[in-house]
């Protein structure tokens, strides 16, 4: 079973935004573990910053920040992780800037999941408005639904648990009670 970890944080504002995009592209993942289909990752906190300007929306939620943690039998190596959380971050391409990235936890001595010691779960980090017509992201129910079995027919699994939190709770990692 995958996890779908939705972060809320809404008093953090452009401090929360630059501090999450930063953890993500320039964090502790790997160069090679980083993407997005369509911000540079040499500015991507100006990008956001701009489009945010450009259509006077600087007051309200910046971002959609988001965990996918891949079920083993999915993302069975580093490649195929990458490969579905490119995947999933164009769901959102078309209108919005979006970053991410990929981490790996070791599992500890004796402790597995489906015999793999190796779990990866991706970080995304989405600017809220939209750079095609300003519109802001929603996030209500029913486009997290539609999200969610997207993410399900890319990942062919249909055991998907859906988490909200606080990065102040527990920081930005997944911990066991999640997985």
């Amino acid at each position: 079973m995958g996890v779908f970890k939705v972060i809320r944080h809404t008093d953090g504002g452009y401090e929360y935004l630059n501090h999450a995009v930063n953890y993500v592209v320039f964090g502790k993942a790997a160069s090679d573990r980083v993407g997005s289909p369509n911000t540079s990752l040499v500015e991507p906190i100006e990008q956001m910053h701009y489009v945010k300007k450009y259509f006077d929306k600087r007051s309200v939620d910046p971002l959609f920040h988001f965990i996918v943690a891949y079920d083993p039998r999915s993302a069975y190596d580093l490649e195929r992780a990458k490969q579905m959380t490119r995947m999933i971050a164009e769901y959102f391409a078309p209108r919005y800037q979006i970053v991410w990235c990929v981490h790996e936890k070791h599992m500890s001595k004796g402790r597995s999941h489906y015999g793999k010691a190796t779990m990866y779960h991706a970080h995304f980090i989405m600017n809220s408005v939209s750079f095609k017509d300003g519109r802001m992201f929603s996030g209500d129910h029913a486009e997290m639904y539609s999200f969610l079995e997207y993410i399900k027919s890319v990942t062919r699994d249909r055991s998907w648990k859906t988490v909200y939190g606080s990065d102040k709770e527990k920081g930005y990692e997944l911990t066991d009670d999640d997985l």
